[in-house]
């Protein structure tokens, strides 16, 4: 199935600064703030009350194992009510992550990862690549991925 395709410059500024606290924890490890890897995929949908309860939920940690690099973090489950669906975030979201030119890709781990859904309909995420020119999300079963084109 083809892949949706969106033009959302004015994403561009949150996304470049995510990728200079997100390249560097995938390369060296570190820490980002879940709120920003929420953000590149909910975008400027936030509401307040809800980012108060994703700064609360912390940071994802990276951590190198030998070439490898896992995220984890850990925290009460979220429902984030947006415009077209609700993201919910699993009280464990975990992964790989790697780079890629211009930026970084992660790659949930099963259950462990943030999911679309509506009414009883559920889609998993399965991975975000993020570059300073598009983001690209990678839903479970090929049938809902998004490209969002930054530039």
């Amino acid at each position: 199935m083809p892949v949706q395709s969106h033009r959302r410059p004015e994403l561009r500024a949150s996304v470049v600064k995510l990728l200079e606290t997100l390249v560097p924890a995938v390369r060296d490890g570190g820490e980002v703030p879940l709120l920003s890897i929420v953000e590149s995929v909910a975008g400027d949908r936030l509401k307040p009350e809800v980012r108060k309860q994703l700064e609360a939920r912390g940071n994802a940690v990276f951590r190198r194992e030998g070439e490898a690099t896992r995220f984890l973090n850990e925290g009460p489950a979220l429902r984030i009510p947006l415009k077209r669906f609700d993201l919910r975030i699993a009280p464990r979201v975990s992964g790989d992550a790697r780079l890629v030119d211009g930026g970084a890709a992660l790659c949930f781990r099963g259950a462990e990862t943030l999911s679309a859904s509506k009414f009883l309909f559920s889609v998993r995420l399965e991975g975000i690549e993020a570059t300073d020119q598009r983001i690209f999300v990678d839903m479970e079963g090929d049938s809902f991925d998004q490209v969002f084109e930054l530039v």
